[in-house]
C-alpha cells in the first residue's frame, strides 16, 4: 500500500543547482583552457620560408592563397562576407568585410578592412574614363581585408605579421628548482619569491639571476 505523503523514489540521485552550476564551469573551462592551446600552437608556427614573400618597402607577407589553405587546414567552417566597399576620392578603394569562423564549436567572428589603389592609364588624368580594371582594384582591397582578417582572427601567419607573443612563464623545472633553492629561507622571503613566480616577475628572463640571489641570500641568513 502506497503512503501519498512520501515523494516518489526515482533510485537516481538528485542533482542540486550548484552542482549543475559548477559542472558547466568546469566543463567552460576545459573549453577556454583547449581554445588557448589551439591557439598558441597556431600561432607558434613558422609559416615556411617559400611562402614569405618581401615587398619593395622591405616588409614580408604572405600571399593570400597560403592564408585561405591554412584557414582551411585550421577552421574549415568559416565564411566571408563583405560589408561594404567604397571610394575615397579617385584615388583608393577600400573594402570592409567580416570573417565568420566555427572555432572548437565557438562561433567567433572579427570584422576587417582592406584599401587599395586605384590603377590608372599610364600618364593619363585620373578621372573613371582612365581607371584600369576596377573589379580588380576592388578585389585587392577585398583580398588585404580578408588577409587581415584571417590574421587577427585565428594567429596564422603571426611570425610573418610580427603578431607572436613571447611566453616567458617558467616551465615546471624551472619551478621545481627555485621550490628547492628557497627551502630553509625566511618564509617572508620564500612566499614574496613565490608571488614573483604566480605574477611573472620572475621569469625565464631572470631565472639564472634569481637562483643567485636565492643562493645569496641563503649563505647571508646561515652566517
Amino acid at each position: 500500500m502506497s503512503n501519498g505523503n512520501m515523494p516518489p523514489q526515482t533510485g537516481e540521485a538528485q542533482i542540486t543547482p550548484k552542482q549543475m552550476v559548477d559542472s558547466k564551469l568546469a566543463v567552460n573551462r576545459e573549453l577556454l583552457s583547449a581554445l588557448r592551446a589551439e591557439k598558441q600552437r597556431i600561432s607558434g608556427f613558422t609559416t615556411p620560408k617559400p611562402h614569405v614573400k618581401s615587398r619593395p618597402d622591405g616588409l614580408d607577407y604572405v600571399e593570400e592563397k597560403y592564408m585561405r589553405d591554412q584557414l582551411n587546414e585550421h577552421f574549415p567552417i568559416w565564411s566571408w562576407e563583405i560589408k561594404n566597399v567604397e571610394f575615397l576620392g579617385s584615388e583608393w578603394c577600400i573594402v570592409t568585410g567580416e570573417l565568420n569562423i566555427m572555432d572548437t564549436s565557438v562561433p567567433r567572428k572579427f570584422g576587417s578592412v582592406g584599401a587599395a589603389r586605384i590603377q590608372f592609364k599610364k600618364n593619363q588624368e585620373h578621372i573613371p574614363e582612365n581607371v584600369i580594371d576596377i573589379d580588380k582594384n576592388i578585389a585587392s582591397a577585398n583580398t588585404n581585408a580578408f588577409k587581415r582578417a584571417i590574421n587577427r582572427l585565428c594567429n596564422i601567419c603571426d611570425d610573418v605579421y610580427r603578431k607572436q607573443v613571447e611566453d616567458y612563464a617558467l616551465n615546471d623545472e624551472q619551478m621545481g628548482q627555485i621550490k628547492e633553492a628557497i627551502d630553509g629561507l625566511d618564509s617572508t622571503i620564500a612566499e614574496k619569491i613565490l608571488g614573483g613566480i604566480e605574477d611573472q616577475s620572475i621569469s625565464t628572463l631572470n631565472f639564472d639571476a634569481t637562483i643567485r640571489k636565492i643562493e645569496q641570500l641563503k649563505n647571508k641568513e646561515s652566517k
